[in-house]
């Protein structure tokens, strides 16, 4: 090979590399299709056509590409991590969540100080309930890195479902004095003081949060439970309602919605928004029950 000229495997590597960047993921499997096992770059080819698989649905075969990186890179911790963290998110993605903790135990097992794998492993632990397990973990990640926002937040999460509302509001505190704009903790800053009976504070949280992303579903839901909750109702609709030109299918949103309609007296719009919600989501006992008593108030007022 002439001096300076790439081999064909290193073409089709950087190849690969150029078309992932520009989302143009097809090309870009193929590309990485034509490295072979012997060439240097070939566990970071398999490595991205995992993270291909994943981005386009093929989660099987993506875990198969993953587990082939473990298999023969074990030796390279960078690949051998996002290898590792890779698997257990399918893993979690899909509920199975002890399969997903094996997998960041043994990213673990390789650097015990990794606040990736010791974050995400308390995420898995809260989808299950289990809180005081999560908790564990989000302070063991704060304590390598005490100023990390997001650790921050979800440490305050973990408080918030053991109802440890005071102490979550501290954290939150915390990650906002770490990062003032941090979306996340502006809104769960809101929903901890509107769980603390303080939604007058809470509301500027949630309008702060949509200040910075105006787009935030969530905090639109938010800032409208808070607003009924102190009886404004009129300024939650308008809430619900930009919630839901957003997100026209949120059940929450509808939910709400009905329940404000219905306690300014405007029970037709309200079962408008009940009937909605339920046909979206049939089986939910909460929006049944709701429109359940809506109808009979409306049958006694009939008759």
């Amino acid at each position: 090979m002439t001096a300076g000229k790439k081999s064909p495997e290193a073409e089709w590597l950087e190849k690969g590399d150029s078309l992932f960047e520009a989302y143009r993921y097809e090309e870009a499997l193929e590309a990485y299709r034509k490295v072979r096992a012997v060439d240097p770059g070939y566990l970071h080819a398999v490595n991205r056509m995992g993270t291909i698989l994943t981005l386009t649905g093929h989660d099987e075969e993506a875990l198969e590409c993953f587990e082939e990186v473990l298999e023969l890179g074990a030796e390279n911790p960078i690949l051998a991590d996002a290898a590792l963290n890779n698997t257990a998110a399918i893993l979690r993605k899909h509920g199975r969540f002890e399969e997903a903790i094996a997998a960041y135990d043994r990213a673990l097992d390789l650097e015990p100080r990794n606040v990736m794998a010791l974050c995400n492993k308390g995420n898995v632990f809260s989808d299950m309930g289990m809180d005081e397990e999560a908790l564990a973990l989000y302070e063991m990640a704060v304590a390598i890195e005490p100023g990390n926002a997001a650790l921050l937040v979800n440490k305050a999460y973990a408080l918030t479902g053991l109802n440890r509302l005071e102490e979550a509001l501290a954290v939150l505190d915390a990650a906002l004095d770490a990062d003032p704009g941090n979306i996340m903790a502006l809104n769960n800053r809101g929903n901890v003081l509107s769980e603390l009976g303080r939604d007058d504070e809470a509301i500027p949280m949630f309008e702060q949060a949509l200040k910075n992303d105006p787009e935030r579903v969530a905090a639109m839901i938010n800032m409208g439970i808070s607003l009924a909750k102190l009886g404004r109702h009129e300024e939650a609709l308008i809430a619900f309602d930009r919630a839901l030109i957003h997100d026209p299918d949120n059940i929450l949103a509808l939910d709400n919605k009905g329940c404000s309609l219905a306690e300014l007296g405007r029970d037709r719009e309200a079962l408008v928004a009940y009937e909605r919600a339920l046909d979206i989501s049939p089986a939910d006992a909460g929006l049944r029950r709701n429109f359940d008593r809506l109808l009979k108030k409306i049958g006694r007022r009939s008759g």
